[in-house]
């Protein structure tokens, strides 16, 4: 079965474009195409203006009216005032609908402070941009049918997908069946459209426009800078700290945008290993930008901003996190066996040994670590989260309790009023009669643990499907990489690509077992973004789902 990688109608443009990536740039163009620089602009600075475009349309629409971001004239226009920042971004993204999915994940932090579109209804920027590519989309494909360019056949599409499909699809139906059963459907409904639905109608969006190598590595530092936006804020809010007085001894933590410090840490998690990739990433070849000394040195001058504010976050998950996302980059770069297990070894010894000679330190820093008033440490109380979760799970463990439901079971709160469930909340230790903390913050929205959150929220079947997704992505992401490893002359982008998104998985699992790591709105784009960024990169790599013995055999 044959897969398209870039669209056979495809327009001039399209095809020009990838022409001068593949040889190096605008640079490397024809002395036809110099002679009429002074009359038009290059093809790489028309990119960059389309793409300066796209963000600052979007960015006017978004902050235009909405009162969450600021509380001038400005921040108080009408929603139809605002429609014509909208109408730019919906003509450039007909002109380049590629460039605008690709951009998309610089939509994310502001999931929280949502626009009002009409009415009493609001929505996010990364919803809004999402659904006025998916409008552009659709009439393109209506008006220009089997001449636009982007049209995949369901065989292709299916070929694309391969064995993540099936449980793909087993995740969306377990999620949507969540909603019949939860307690509070109407915020069932909303986590479904936010954190499920839209993140999987942009991967199949992708899917489809996304074709060359220029669009990927578009995608990849798009997220990259998301991280580098977040990053700039948090630098902006400890400067504005310090101006008002606070030490550096009693500094709050850094949270910028969102409710949590450690959210900053849980979207570093997908965002700086790709910097990282670029600096740890193995000499795939002997010439280019990828191999300078420039390049690493410019890496690490964006990558300094997120690991300052990482640290100001103070997040002892994000910090194991990204420390793990080193560890398995490194592994990857290491392409004698025999040298990796040493290493390997090594390590493990080297960390055994570090247990047993300061255990009694290291319970006491990771048990007392953010204490409360009464002495108790987020670990503690992170114990206790994880047993009332298994006490919910153990009285439903087929069909759970709904997306974003556990809040209702779990603790009397005014977000959700349950006053007729029993609730899990466990506020005295049944063996020793101790406070445990959880009675002071019974407004924990998840039970701070990825697979155990997606047990209560959707069920064992879509905890099964979640576990099968991941199984197949480092199975796909290790195949990849012996791939391009095997390849005299592997593509530094396709090898840097696949270091960083599975870097960032690493990242996200990593601390997501202490912590909420999919189902939020930034994060779940992350997730399916990472999931995206791999099945493009097997198509671009031309890496085959089966050996080919296997095929032979099979046929």
């Amino acid at each position: 079965m044959s897969e398209k990688v870039f669209p056979s109608n495809a327009p001039e443009i399209e095809a020009q474009r990838e022409r001068l990536a593949e040889a190096g740039g605008p640079g490397a163009s024809s002395p036809s195409a110099s002679t009429l620089a002074h009359r038009a602009p290059s093809p790489f600075w028309l990119d960059r203006l389309l793409e300066a475009g796209l963000v600052l349309s979007m960015a006017l629409y978004y902050y235009a009216g909405n009162s969450h971001l600021g509380s001038g004239p400005f921040f108080h226009l009408s929603p139809l005032a605002t429609l014509p920042f909208l109408f730019v971004f919906m003509i450039l993204c007909w002109y380049r609908p590629a460039m605008a999915i690709a951009l998309l994940p610089l939509s994310l932090p502001l999931y929280l402070q949502q626009k009002t579109v009409f009415s009493h209804y609001s929505f996010s920027a990364a919803e809004i941009a999402l659904w006025s590519c998916a409008t552009v989309i659709v009439i393109q494909a209506l008006v220009w049918r089997r001449r636009w360019p982007y049209w995949l056949t369901w065989s292709e599409l299916r070929a694309r997908l391969g064995p993540f499909l099936w449980p793909i699809l087993l995740f969306l139906g377990a999620a949507a069946f969540s909603i019949v059963i939860a307690y509070n459907r109407t915020v069932a409904l909303r986590a479904f459209r936010e954190e499920v639905f839209d993140p999987l109608v942009y991967l199949l969006l992708a899917l489809c426009c996304l074709r060359t190598r220029q669009d990927l590595v578009r995608l990849l530092l798009a997220l990259f800078a998301t991280g580098l936006l977040i990053a700039f804020l948090g630098i902006g809010q400890y400067l504005d700290l310090l101006a008002h007085g606070a030490s550096l001894s009693d500094l709050p933590r850094i949270n910028t945008v969102y409710g949590s410090a450690n959210s900053v840490g849980l979207l570093f998690d997908y965002t700086l290993p790709m910097g990282l990739a670029l600096m740890l990433m193995p000499r795939v070849t002997t010439s280019g930008f990828l191999a300078s000394w420039r390049c690493r040195l410019l890496t690490l001058a964006l990558c300094l901003p997120l690991v300052f504010v990482l640290y100001l976050t103070r997040s002892g998950g994000a910090w194991a996190a990204c420390a793990g996302a080193v560890i398995f980059l490194i592994a990857c770069a290491i392409a004698d066996r025999r040298l990796l297990l040493i290493c390997g070894l090594g390590l493990t010894l080297l960390a055994g040994l570090g247990l047993l000679c300061f255990h009694s330190n290291i319970s006491s820093y990771l048990l007392e670590r953010h204490a409360n008033a009464q002495g108790i440490g987020t670990l503690t109380k992170r114990l206790y989260l994880w047993e009332s979760a298994l006490h919910m799970i153990k009285d439903s463990p087929i069909t759970g309790y709904g997306l974003d439901n556990w809040l209702c079971h779990y603790s009397l709160n005014n977000v959700c009023h349950s006053t007729n469930l029993y609730h899990y909340w466990i506020t005295t230790d049944p063996q020793t009669h101790q406070p445990t903390g959880l009675r002071y913050e019974p407004d924990l929205s998840h039970p701070h643990n990825i697979f155990l959150q997606i047990w209560v929220s959707v069920g064992i079947v879509g905890l099964l499907a979640f576990l099968a997704v991941l199984v197949l992505f480092f199975w796909l992401l290790f195949r990849i990489l012996g791939h391009l490893y095997r390849q005299a002359e592997a593509d530094p982008w396709l090898v840097w690509g696949t270091l960083g998104i599975g870097g960032a998985m690493v990242a996200a699992l990593i601390q997501g077992m202490v912590d909420s790591s999919l189902l939020e709105q930034d994060l779940a784009f992350c997730f399916w973004i990472l999931v995206l960024a791999l099945l493009l990169l097997r198509v671009l790599s031309k890496t085959p789902w089966r050996s080919q013995s296997a095929s032979v055999r099979a046929m």
